[in-house]
């Protein structure tokens, strides 16, 4: 019985760390007014080059799109990201839905917490059907005091503010 109690508070203790490895925050995305195709996004955490380190959220599904975003494609095809058998990547990001000009979504961000305030950078890059492509939407340092402002895009994205941040 010692055993088996021990071997439980042992997998507890294993997931209750796991948890505490991400730093959770409500991301807010504001579109500018356009019409046409909703937007892809891909938001990620990239170094002082530009190398990706995580993909935190995809919103958008359909592989087809994935292509019109340039440098997370080049990222996906260097790195073998991708399964040959069904052409789509193996992304670690969450999926979700496309958002259309003029309106607004709030999602939660899982940040892993070894890569706050390490000199990272957190990039929104957006995409929409022939209207055109912006790798660096928004980007800005991955820090504590970075998540506590409000960016403006420089494409399709017209604000972005955390709400909540919490560990």
């Amino acid at each position: 019985m010692n055993l088996l109690f021990s071997i439980l508070l042992s997998l507890l203790s294993f997931f209750a760390t796991k948890k505490e490895d991400t730093f959770t925050v409500k991301c807010m995305v504001e579109m500018i007014e356009y019409r046409g195709e909703a937007a892809y996004f891909v938001i990620s955490v990239v170094d002082a080059d530009d190398n990706y380190l995580k993909t935190l959220y995809v919103l958008g599904n359909d592989k087809t799109w994935f292509s019109d975003m340039k440098a997370f494609w080049q990222h996906i095809r260097e790195n073998n990201l991708y399964s040959d058998e069904n052409f789509y990547p193996l992304i670690d990001g969450i999926s979700g839905a496309t958002i259309a000009g003029g309106q607004r979504q709030i999602f939660p961000l899982q940040i892993p917490i070894e890569l706050m305030d390490q000199g990272h950078r957190l990039r929104f890059e957006t995409a929409v059907e022939d209207k055109g492509y912006h790798a660096d939407d928004v980007v800005l340092e991955l820090s504590q005091a970075a998540l506590n402002e409000q960016y403006t895009g420089s494409g399709f994205i017209q604000q972005i503010k955390f709400l909540s941040p919490k560990s």
